[in-house]
């Protein structure tokens, strides 16, 4: 009985350990054209882009525009500590642990959506139609058929990716910038444009994602002067010019997740520094979340 109690008490601490907390950091990354095009955006992307990944030594990375085979997939996650990945598309996913493909989502969908879990979470990567609002909206819908059959079995599950979208929460910063209206409407038929409602940007798709529901975890911690995700300086001399750019900031990137879910988020960013400026014209994001493991 004795010999029996001092194994309960020796394993106590070693239970305690195995269902502590542990974090894991998300990073989400349109890379723009799959790092290629150097007629356009010069030489040298794709090593920065896979050193600055490896640098962030996150756990999971999910990348949209990846038009890059599934060798050179295979090749840049082990670069970033990667052993597994999947690829639909233009979409993909890698991860430090195994990852389980659910599906491959395609049928109504510009890019698809990719399905995966890992790390017991399940991982909708999205990536939706940069041209017509209404057509983002149907893409919503489609995506609330498989959050609905994803609910009916867990609260643990996160969508990421770029939207195209805008969000209600993001309203001053269009506001205070109101060239993006005219930037939108440029060079379209009677100067009116299909990613805005009139002279508004359309908030009725990021609010039937919200509506899921489903939460935004970047509008937690970060203000909304500092949400831009996108352009980068990368643009300047393609289409975009410096002061274009300085005055036309959006968010079009986000991570989502369950109510549940957002309570164990402990840190969101958005990478847009000098660093990033040239890799992509989007802006990385990363989120931390505190597991029981």
């Amino acid at each position: 009985m004795k010999n029996s109690l001092c194994l309960l008490l020796l394993a106590a601490p070693f239970s305690l350990q195995v269902m502590a907390q542990k974090e894991i950091k998300i990073v989400s990354y349109n890379i723009l054209e799959g790092l290629g095009n150097v007629e356009s955006y010069g030489e040298g992307r794709h090593k920065r882009c896979v050193k600055w990944l490896q640098n962030q030594n996150a756990d999971v990375i999910a990348l949209q525009e990846l038009y890059k085979s599934e060798e050179q997939l295979s090749a840049d996650a082990r670069e970033w500590g990667h052993k597994y990945y999947v690829k639909a598309s233009s979409i993909g996913l890698s991860s430090k642990e195994p990852i389980q493909l659910v599906k491959k989502h395609k049928t109504g969908l510009r890019h698809g959506v990719l399905h995966c879990k890992t790390y017991g979470i399940e991982f909708l990567v999205i990536h939706l139609s940069p041209t017509d609002w209404k057509y983002r909206l149907l893409e919503a819908e489609i995506i609330r058929v498989i959050v609905d059959s994803i609910r009916q079995r867990t609260n643990n599950y996160i969508l990421l990716g770029d939207f195209n979208a805008h969000s209600p929460f993001d309203a001053e910063l269009y506001k205070q910038n109101l060239e993006l209206i005219q930037k939108y409407k440029k060079g379209t038929p009677d100067n009116t444009s299909p990613n805005l409602v009139g002279d508004y940007p359309d908030y009725s798709v990021m609010s039937s994602f919200y509506s899921f529901p489903l939460i935004d975890i970047t509008e937690r911690f970060v203000p909304w002067y500092s949400r831009k995700t996108f352009p980068s300086p990368i643009l300047i001399g393609v289409w975009r010019t410096a002061g274009n750019i300085g005055r036309t900031p959006e968010r079009i990137d986000y991570i989502l997740t369950t109510q549940e879910m957002s309570l164990n988020c402990k840190q969101v960013k958005i990478h847009s520094n000098e660093e990033t400026d040239h890799i992509s014209d989007h802006y990385p994001l990363e989120a931390i979340f505190e597991l029981e493991r």
